[in-house]
């Protein structure tokens, strides 16, 4: 027998006054038969149903308050960022004209030193140490530009041009300044 047989039999019982019968049927039903479950397969389908249900709670849930912490993190960035920089652009000035003078370096002159026996204390080196730190002192000074300087035996002689009386005068005393400057002679010109 298959399992979509259904044997079905039926006894009936007819009783008439004169008699009595009895008739009995048997019928076999072919077709789909309803399917009977149990009620451990209804368990395991509430409980995959349960799970299922709850499953997409949660992903709701979640996807919520992710959406929530974003609108915030959004607000609070922008309550925060600071105003937008305005730049102002200035018109492009034009550039600065410079006129160079050509440089006038007082020129160093350094004499031969004079014979041993004219020497007196002082040597050669002597005079050019003092000769360079005078040079430097007075090439710090535009105005003394024309002053030129020999030493010889710690004797300074100036000669040269100079602008006024008193650079005239400043050129003597920074070279008398030099340590180991014994005499200056000043023959600087002033000029107009």
């Amino acid at each position: 027998m298959d399992s979509n047989e259904e044997t079905v039999q039926k006894h009936v019982v007819v009783n008439s006054p004169y008699q009595r019968s009895e008739v009995l049927t048997e019928r076999t039903e072919r077709g789909p038969r309803e399917p009977r479950s149990s009620t451990g397969t209804i368990a395991i389908v509430a409980v995959i149903a349960i799970a299922a249900i709850a499953i997409v709670l949660y992903i709701v849930s979640n996807r919520n308050a992710n959406e929530s912490a974003n609108r915030n993190a959004n607000l609070e960035a922008t309550s925060q960022a600071p105003p937008p920089t305005t730049i102002v652009q200035q018109p492009a000035q034009q550039a600065p004209v410079i006129i160079q003078q050509p440089a006038q370096q007082a020129p160093v002159i350094i004499q031969q030193p004079a014979e041993p026996s004219e020497r007196l204390n002082t040597s050669a080196n002597d005079d050019a140490n003092m000769q360079d730190i005078a040079t430097r002192r007075l090439a710090e000074d535009s105005n003394m530009a024309g002053v030129v300087m020999t030493i010889t035996d710690a004797r300074v002689v100036l000669t040269g041009t100079v602008n006024s009386a008193a650079t005239k005068a400043k050129a003597e005393q920074i070279v008398k300044a030099v340590r180991g400057v014994k005499s200056v002679d000043n023959q600087i010109s002033v000029s107009g």
